[in-house]
C-alpha cells in the first residue's frame, strides 16, 4: 500500500468556542500521518445550507454527534479507505456520492465538512506545503484585508440594535500586520466612546466577541464606532461595513421587514440602505434583503457604488451564484465551507465568484471550532478581503496571528489598495 493512502478514521467529539460538542475527525494515512479537522457551524443558519445532523435527546442538549462518530468509522472509512489523500476531488465525490441528499442529510454536511478538511490537510502533509498553498497554488501573494466586527447586534445578542455585525476595515494599512494594530488601537478607544455617549450601562460585551451595541438606531451604533475611529486618529485610514443578516427580519406573509425603527418593504430597504451608504463611508453591506430576494438585491446593487454581498443568499453554493450572477445581484459573496459542505464544492463556488467579477470573502462562523481552518482556506482562493471577527477572544486571535505569520514567511505579500477599496463608497 501506497504511504498515501488513506488507513484509518478517528472521529470524536470536541467543544466549540460556545462550548457546544462538534465533530472532529482524524485521517490517518499508510505511513502514520495524520490531518485533522472540526467543522464550525453558524448560530444563525441561512434556510439553503446544509443540514447538520446531531443526535437529539437530553445528552447536550440534544447537539451531540454521536452519531455522525458512527458514520464516519461505520460508512465513510470503508469507502474511503485505499484512496489517495492527495485526490481531494476523488474523496469529496465518494462522500457526495455516499450521502446521496441534496442537502447532505445522510451524512450530514457537519461531518462531510470535518473529513473533507482532514482530508485535505493531510494531503497538504504529504506535498509538504502549507493548506493554502496546497489547495491554491504556490502563487499564493495576497493577504486580506480584515473587516474588524467591532460592534454586534441581531436576534442572538443582547444589545437592542436589529442588524447583526458593524465593521470597520483599515483600507488605508500597508500589510496585514499594521492593518491588525490599527484595529486593535480602534477596539481600545470604542469602549470609552460608548460611555461617553450613551452611558456607563450602554457598554456590554458582544455575542461574537465584540462589543454589544450601544443604541437601537443603526445610524447611531454606526456613528459611534465611527467615532471610535476618528478617536484613534484614523478617520482617512478606515471604512465601514455592515452585516445586516435581514432573513431573521423578513415576514413572508406581508412581505415586510419587521424592525425596531418601522415595517419597510423591498423599496423601502432599498431606500434606507441608499440613504446609509450616502451618510456613512460604509464600503460593504452584506446581506441587506432576505435569502431568496434575488431580484431586491439586484436593485440595490445597481442604485448604490457599494459592494453588496451575499451569504445567505449563496450559501457558498455554486448553483445559488448562477442564479445570483445572472442578475447582477450581487458583487460579492462570504466563502463559509460548512455551509456546502466538501472542500471541492466550496473552492468551485469561490472560483464560480471570481470568474464573474465577484469578490470573495472568507469569515468565521459564530460557533467556531477548534483550529478552524478559514484563514488559509481564504488565502488558497485569493481573498482579498476578510471578515476576521474582533480582534480580541482566542478563537478570533488564533486566526489573525496566523494571518500574521503567514505575511511574514510570504515576505512580498500584498494588501488589496485603499483605492481600491474606496471606489465602492458613495458619501
Amino acid at each position: 500500500m501506497k504511504s498515501y493512502c488513506i488507513s484509518g478514521m478517528k472521529a470524536r467529539e470536541v467543544l466549540n468556542n460556545k462550548g457546544c460538542p462538534v465533530l472532529e475527525v482524524d485521517v490517518l494515512s499508510e505511513d502514520g500521518r495524520l490531518g485533522r479537522a472540526s467543522a464550525s457551524f453558524g448560530i444563525s443558519a441561512g434556510a439553503h445550507e446544509v443540514a447538520v445532523v446531531r443526535d437529539g435527546g437530553p445528552r447536550y442538549g440534544g447537539m451531540g454527534v454521536l452519531g455522525p462518530i458512527r458514520l464516519v468509522e461505520g460508512r465513510i472509512l470503508p469507502a474511503l479507505r485505499g484512496l489517495d489523500c492527495r485526490d481531494q476531488r476523488a474523496v469529496d465525490r465518494v462522500l457526495l456520492d455516499l450521502d446521496g441528499t441534496p442537502d447532505k442529510s445522510a451524512l450530514g454536511g457537519n461531518t462531510i465538512c470535518s473529513v473533507s478538511l482532514a482530508v485535505a490537510r493531510l494531503g497538504a502533509l504529504h506535498r509538504e506545503v502549507p493548506l493554502y498553498q496546497y489547495l491554491g497554488g504556490a502563487l499564493c501573494d495576497t493577504l486580506p484585508l480584515p473587516l474588524f466586527n467591532m460592534i454586534n447586534g441581531g436576534p442572538y445578542s443582547a444589545a437592542p440594535t436589529d442588524f447583526q455585525e458593524f465593521h470597520a476595515a483599515p483600507a488605508g494599512a500597508k500589510s496585514f500586520a499594521e492593518a491588525m494594530r490599527m484595529g486593535v488601537e480602534v477596539l481600545q478607544r470604542l469602549p470609552e466612546v460608548i460611555r461617553k455617549r450613551h452611558g456607563a450601562a450602554a457598554y456590554r460585551p458582544g455575542h461574537l466577541g465584540g462589543i454589544g451595541a450601544p443604541s437601537a438606531d443603526p445610524r447611531e451604533v454606526l456613528a459611534t464606532l465611527w467615532a471610535a475611529v476618528e478617536e484613534a486618529g484614523y478617520a482617512d485610514r478606515f471604512v465601514l461595513s455592515l452585516d445586516c443578516a435581514t432573513s431573521h427580519l423578513f415576514d413572508p406573509e406581508s412581505g415586510r421587514y419587521n424592525l425596531n425603527f418601522g415595517r419597510f418593504d423591498t423599496t423601502e430597504m432599498i431606500d434606507y440602505f441608499t440613504g446609509l451608504v450616502r451618510d456613512f463611508p460604509l464600503f460593504m453591506l452584506e446581506d441587506p434583503l432576505h435569502e431568496d430576494d434575488f431580484e431586491g438585491f439586484a436593485r440595490l446593487n445597481a442604485a448604490v457604488p457599494t459592494l453588496i454581498c451575499g451569504d445567505d443568499l449563496f450559501v457558498t453554493s455554486v448553483r445559488r451564484l448562477a442564479e445570483g450572477a445572472a442578475l447582477d445581484a450581487a458583487g460579492a459573496m462570504i466563502f463559509k465551507p460548512n455551509m456546502i459542505g466538501s472542500v471541492s464544492e466550496a473552492m468551485d463556488a469561490a472560483g464560480y465568484a471570481v470568474a464573474h467579477g465577484m469578490e470573495v470573502i472568507p469569515s468565521q462562523r459564530a460557533a467556531t471550532s477548534p483550529d478552524d481552518p478559514t484563514a488559509e482556506l481564504g488565502l488558497a482562493v485569493g481573498a482579498r478581503l476578510m471578515k476576521v471577527g474582533a480582534p480580541q477572544t482566542g478563537e478570533r486571535t488564533q486566526q489573525q496571528n496566523n494571518l500574521i505569520r503567514i505575511e511574514e514567511s510570504m515576505g512580498a505579500a500584498r494588501l488589496i489598495s485603499g483605492e481600491e477599496v474606496r471606489r465602492w463608497l458613495a458619501c
